[in-house]
């Protein structure tokens, strides 16, 4: 499969194709926030100042989180490097693990009820994700390991993925998490017309996001040196981490 890491190029002006996938999540998320948040009586425009700090803590937190994993093998030789966001290269849990705070910092500033909020959220985040998930997968970035099924992809070699393993088949496991986040996002819709506690459908999406990216690891090609606990890797334990805290915020919640 021929990849598009660039989708236009106008003299020294690139859209990256990652990029805008990446921000077509982002305002698919706000919008859906502000939807419920207007829905609630609240002015959608608090959701537009939220989601700007959460785009930047996100991108700053997730680039860290690359640098650091990657800094023997790319940064250590040009650290500047470390400044080119738009050539992709993020790690999707360090910007959820800068963006919490920023978040609950901002709404609590406001004077709102975080756990409200975080529910007006919570299925427009599982939808920016399944959105900006396509982006990798045009990138041939975050991809998979061989296999044989039929809908394994051959990714072109000037891709990340056809480079890796040029003319076979691998896993599109870009593809795998944005199906089983949009799958997320339809169970938080479903659940949103329940009675629940405030609160309750963040935690859900906490726990089934995470759900998503545990097993969407074992199929994802990493360096040998990315598995911290047998099969296991980081951000698989860091999966089982946010699920076991949100099951626990559940039960002290109930």
């Amino acid at each position: 499969m021929k990849v598009y890491p660039i989708l236009v190029r106008i003299g020294p002006l690139e859209i990256r194709t990652w990029g805008l996938f990446v921000m077509l999540g982002f305002i698919a998320g706000a919008y859906w926030a502000a939807r419920e948040a207007r829905r609630s009586g609240q002015n959608p425009s608090f959701i537009y100042d939220l989601t700007f700090y959460i785009i930047l803590a996100s991108i700053i937190g997730s680039r860290i989180f690359f640098v650091i994993e990657k800094w023997g093998e790319i940064f250590s030789r040009n650290p500047l490097k470390a400044l080119a966001v738009w050539e992709g290269g993020l790690i999707f849990f360090g910007g959820v693990i800068l963006a919490i705070p920023t978040a609950i910092y901002f709404i609590r500033k406001k004077g709102l009820n975080t756990w409200k909020v975080g529910d007006w959220i919570a299925p427009g985040f599982a939808l920016g994700i399944a959105i900006g998930r396509i982006g990798c997968f045009f990138n041939g970035c975050c991809f998979g390991k061989p296999t044989n099924l039929p809908w394994g992809v051959i990714f072109s070699p000037e891709s990340a993925a056809g480079a890796q393993f040029p003319g076979i088949p691998i896993h599109p496991t870009q593809l795998y998490e944005s199906i089983g986040e949009l799958i997320v996002f339809f169970v938080l819709l479903y659940l949103r017309g329940k009675k629940h506690r405030e609160g309750f459908l963040l935690i859900t999406f906490a726990v089934l996001g995470s759900l998503v990216r545990f097993i969407d690891d074992f199929f994802r090609y990493y360096e040998p040196g990315a598995y911290v606990l047998g099969p296991l890797t980081f951000n698989q334990l860091i999966s089982v981490a946010i699920a076991l805290t949100a099951v626990f915020l559940m039960a002290r919640r109930r």
